[in-house]
């Protein structure tokens, strides 16, 4: 366990644990001006009196582990004859995924550096349905700690330098943006896992779609298949509606990080949102020259539906990286490498959500030697028409971005009526930092002011 410290067992984290979750989904609001921001416009014009203050580790903390923390393990409740081979591992996170899969990772950045949080590949304990269920409230805190410490990589020192104009930022989000104090969290989703898990599901014997590629009007590399009988003349897929469902079913995981790290906000009285005001190619990397961003490697592919074709993000090297080349060198060695993977998930020294494991396991089907080699030609196919994989879509794919920081009370105060910050927000400094200077705290005596007169002319 991770040593404590008063920072973490304050009274802020202890309300914050226990705020309600009602409270937090509807005072779920976009709240976009942090301290040291400053608003050049016509009628919201404002300039902060505040400096910038950035999060505190457990703040970063709790952010991250309310977005995507790992919570023990997934109960896997389905038929075993014919769901649960799909299951790529067997931990649970904070938002569902997919086949289990948790293509989604976290890079976030701030004063300090450029950040990676690895969790996909740490595991609960045996049997650990929940990790958090019978803790006590500072035994939670610590274990967030301990995990997020675990989780975390530093890629690189200092604020990333992401976009921060045109071409890769439009500009009514270039005011307030990755700015000093800050905390600028990307999820990045790996399209590639999924995708070849998908297709050994619609290339079994069971199904037996045939893939049709829609700038050919041809089998994506089916024909031998179709000829002998095992892929169905009858069931067809457009390549390209495959993919866009892959897609859709995947990219909805960035939308869940956000949101749990948006109803976190509520409870810690901090500022932020949800947005997509990246040009996400120019925020993973693409034009270094410009905007280094996330430091992703970019391929050139061979044909697309624009001439020449746009560069596509793979992966950052040693980081996330995406089942495909340039890290394998055709897609059958991809294909093996992810095969490889989810098999070592299933492993007897794996945990198990189960009081059986085995009575339970032995049922699930494995691909049969016919239906992998089936997915390796249609990947193939893929990869040698278009010089990438996946055909339309990204490898990895970056939609959304979340941001946190510290709210300044006074441009609201001045702009707003009553009710656009909550008393977490009001009393934060208070709560949560008691060992700081409140930039606000003459606000914060004013109104206790105010109440306690009130209450005097109530019980006169």
């Amino acid at each position: 366990m991770a040593k404590k410290n008063n920072s973490s067992l304050n009274k802020g984290y202890q309300e914050a644990l226990k705020y309600p979750l009602f409270d937090s989904i509807f005072n779920r609001r976009s709240r976009r001006f942090g301290l040291g921001m400053e608003l050049n416009d016509s009628s919201l014009e404002f300039k902060s009196s505040a400096s910038p203050i950035p999060l505190s580790e457990m703040e970063e903390a709790l952010l991250v582990w309310a977005g995507t923390g790992l919570t023990g393990l997934c109960l896997a409740d389905l038929p075993p004859e014919t769901g649960i081979d799909l299951l790529c591992q067997w931990t649970g996170r904070t938002w569902p995924s997919a086949c289990n899969n948790h293509g989604t990772e976290l890079f976030f950045t701030n004063d300090n550096g450029l950040y990676f949080v690895n969790v996909k590949h740490m595991l609960p304990q045996h049997h650990e349905l929940d990790m958090f269920f019978k803790m006590s409230r500072e035994e939670k805190i610590e274990r967030i700690l301990e995990l997020y410490r675990e989780s975390l990589v530093k890629l690189e020192e200092g604020r990333a330098q992401l976009p921060d104009r045109m071409p890769g930022l439009f500009e009514f989000n270039q005011w307030n943006t990755n700015k000093p104090g800050t905390t600028t969290f990307i999820p990045v989703t790996d399209i590639t896992e999924e995708y070849l898990n998908l297709l050994h599901l619609y290339c079994s014997h069971s199904y037996g779609f045939q893939i049709i590629d829609d700038l050919t009007g041809k089998p994506a590399g089916m024909e031998e298949w179709i000829k002998k009988g095992r892929i169905k003349e009858n069931v067809k897929l457009s390549l390209f509606d495959l993919e866009v469902r892959i897609l859709t079913g995947l990219n909805v995981e960035q939308a869940f990080i956000c949101q749990n790290m948006s109803l976190a906000l509520q409870a810690l009285g901090l500022a932020g949102w949800t947005f997509s005001g990246f040009i996400p190619r120019f925020a993973m990397g693409a034009a270094p020259q410009l905007f280094k961003g996330l430091g992703f490697r970019f391929i050139q592919p061979k044909k697309g539906a624009i001439d020449p074709p746009a560069t596509v993000p793979v992966g950052r090297d040693g980081v996330l990286q995406g089942y495909c080349p340039p890290y394998y060198k055709d897609m059958s060695e991809a294909i093996d490498a992810f095969l490889e993977h989810k098999e070592s998930a299933w492993k007897p020294d794996k945990p198990f959500p189960y009081q059986e494991p085995d009575k339970h396991l032995m049922k699930a089907p494995r691909p049969t030697e016919t239906t992998i080699q089936i997915v390796k030609d249609v990947a193939n196919y893929i990869y040698d028409t278009y010089g990438r994989f996946p055909a339309f879509v990204d490898p990895m794919y970056m939609r959304l971005v979340f941001q946190a920081m510290h709210l300044d009370v006074e441009f609201y105060d001045k702009y707003y009526p009553k009710g656009s910050y909550s008393d977490m927000h009001q009393n934060h400094f208070r709560m949560f930092h008691p060992e700081m200077e409140d930039p606000f705290a003459h606000k914060t005596e004013k109104k206790r002011v105010r109440v306690s007169q009130s209450k005097k002319r109530v019980r006169a």
